[in-house]
């Protein structure tokens, strides 16, 4: 059993001034103990997938469909708020969102393990690559690869069993991103499920950790399979990806 599942998902956005149905009949299960890649040009739909299985869809969306989570379907808001305290972890796109302004970096994380104490904060900071020197500085204080890792480590702490990164080496140089990929594979080898949204193909195949990719395209998924079939494909949307990072 897949530890998340969309079902047949729609989200249709209307904020008044404009409308747009950005997630189509999107069918996705996120297993555990794997790693699942999802890709796509931007403003597709990747992140509104991110929202949709974390319960974080906007005020302005409807949607129709059903999020499961551990077999489950989710239908309210006290129940995403109990997931989002430890079940599911996320690390938004914009990082710096995943911490209050006011406070520092590392006086938030320990107070996340105090809260959790699922995962010390040394071992949360090492996985994610995250220097503790960087403690005592403000969020704004952090460059963008900084906070991006501060993001990653704060996620962990809880220990979370479904974890979504959205685009979690954005920021970073390339032997950094290899170095987060690889303890990414670890911490889905402990059981945990992970969907990770990404650009990022020419790491993806470098590092080998994922075990499954989905494309979109327009709101919908387009191609899925494992990734020692997905680059066999002669699909060009999927093509272009791999051309794009060389291989």
């Amino acid at each position: 059993m897949p530890t998340a599942e969309l079902r047949d998902l729609t989200v249709h956005i209307d904020t008044g001034r404009w409308s747009e149905t950005v997630l189509e009949a999107v069918n996705l299960a996120v297993p555990a103990g794997r790693i699942t890649a999802l890709l796509g040009e931007s403003g597709c739909g990747k992140s509104m997938i991110a929202a949709a299985i974390t319960g974080l869809l906007p005020a302005s969306a409807n949607s129709t469909g059903q999020v499961h989570i551990d077999g489950a379907a989710v239908r309210d808001e006290r129940t995403w708020r109990q997931l989002r305290a430890g079940t599911v972890g996320l690390v938004p796109q914009s990082d710096v969102t995943a911490f209050v302004p006011d406070e520092t970096v590392g006086a938030q994380l320990i107070d996340l393990h105090r809260l959790h104490r699922a995962r010390s904060v040394e071992d949360a900071c090492a996985a994610a690559l995250y220097p503790i020197d960087g403690f005592d500085l403000f969020p704004h204080q952090h460059s963008a690869g900084q906070i991006q890792r501060a993001a990653l480590a704060a996620a962990l702490l809880p220990a979370p069993r479904l974890l979504i990164v959205d685009e979690p080496t954005a920021s970073l140089d390339t032997g950094t991103g290899y170095e987060v990929w690889t303890n990414l594979r670890e911490y889905a080898d402990t059981g945990a499920a992970v969907l990770a949204i990404t650009h990022d193909a020419a790491l993806l195949i470098d590092t080998g950790v994922t075990d499954r990719m989905v494309f979109m395209r327009h709101g919908r998924i387009t191609v899925a399979g494992p990734t020692t079939e997905i680059r066999t494909l002669e699909d060009p949307y999927v093509r272009g990806f791999f051309q794009q990072s060389g291989q």
